[in-house]
Formats: structure tokens, C-alpha cells, sequence
């Protein structure tokens, strides 16, 4: 028991320490896109009538608009169409977006492996494709009149809950790349010195 205990913190304690913190926040935009952003893709008849088996997606989404206000989300999901800039994101969000976040938390989910190459290049793709949407609301919601949503909500939205998601997902990219770009260098060091042996 002792020696499988001492193997686990030995395994935990190899793994970068930030990608502990990345699969929390992947996680959470996972949970995010699921709970959230993608309901309005569910076949109807799943989450529309009070007996339907993810009504309670609805009820999530009705506490997050009470307490946001946030414009980019209605009620219902098939309330009202978006605008076709955030239309697009959601579709990118669907198709690119939810499986990479889906690979990255079950790859960096493992108490065992550090990240790999595809890995570091799968959660570049991730973090540039976030940051971009994130960006697209943070303008969208600055240049937002203050009748369609007050300063307090605005100002609350905007540094609350979007930018957070500029940053972040900027920093962990860099970080991604910086990891990826070392594992290129390290790799054609050994190359060279093989051809000049």
C-alpha cells in the first residue's frame, strides 16, 4: 500500500504542475460548452419539454442569464438565432473545439504522462481557437450599448467572465508552443549530432 502510494505522488509530482491547473480550466470550458454553449445543437426533443431527460440544462441556463445578463444567451437556445459571427464560433466550437477539449482532459487527466507533441500541438490549436472567440465577445460586449446591457453587467461580463478567457487561453498557448518548439530544437540537436558522428 505504502510502496503504490509512494508511486502515485512520484508520478504526480513528474507531470508539470501547470498541467494540473490547464486540465482544470479546459475542464471547466468543457463543462461550459456542454452545459451551456452547445445545448442549442441537442435534438429538441432532449431538453425542450419539462419531462425531457436534459430539461435541466435549461434550468442551468436560466441562472446564468439571471445573474448575467448575458446578451449572447437567450432563455431557450432555439429562441433566438445569434448573430452570424457568433453563429460561426458556436459551429467551431462544436466540431473543433469540444473534441480537442475532450482529447486534452483525457490526455492531461493521466497521473503518469507528461504531454507529448501531439498533445502540446492539440491544445496549441485549442488555446488559439479560444482566445479568438474570446476575443470576438470581449469587442462585441465593449462596443455594446448601455441599453441593451447596463455598465455594472457590462463591466462585470467583460473582465469576469470573457476576458479571463483571452488570457488564459494565451498564456497556456505560448506555453504549449514554447514546449513544442524545445521538443523540435531537442530533437534536431540529436539529428545534427548523428550526422556529424
Amino acid at each position: 500500500m505504502t510502496c503504490m502510494w509512494t508511486d502515485t505522488l512520484f508520478a504526480m509530482s513528474s507531470k508539470y504542475r501547470r498541467d494540473w491547473a490547464y486540465l482544470a480550466i479546459i475542464s471547466i470550458q468543457l463543462l461550459g460548452m456542454i452545459f451551456l454553449d452547445l445545448v442549442a445543437f441537442y435534438p429538441k426533443a432532449l431538453y425542450a419539454g419539462s419531462s425531457a431527460p436534459l430539461h435541466f440544462l435549461i434550468s442551468i441556463r436560466r441562472r446564468y442569464i439571471r445573474a448575467t445578463s448575458d446578451p449572447f444567451f437567450s432563455a431557450s437556445p432555439a429562441a433566438s438565432p445569434h448573430s452570424p459571427w457568433l453563429q460561426a464560433f458556436l459551429y467551431v466550437e462544436l466540431l473543433v473545439q469540444l473534441p480537442l477539449a475532450v482529447y486534452l482532459v483525457w490526455r492531461l487527466s493521466s497521473l503518469w504522462r507528461r504531454t507529448t507533441p501531439f498533445v502540446e500541438l492539440a491544445a496549441v490549436v485549442f488555446c488559439c481557437l479560444t482566445f479568438m472567440g474570446s476575443v470576438a465577445c470581449c469587442a462585441e460586449l465593449w462596443s455594446m450599448s448601455f441599453l441593451k446591457l447596463s455598465a455594472k453587467k457590462k463591466s462585470s461580463l467583460f473582465y469576469g467572465t470573457y476576458l479571463p478567457f483571452v488570457i488564459i487561453p494565451a498564456i497556456m498557448g505560448i506555453d504549449m508552443y514554447t514546449r513544442l518548439a524545445l521538443r523540435f530544437q531537442r530533437a534536431e540537436a540529436v539529428i545534427n549530432k548523428g550526422k556529424r558522428q
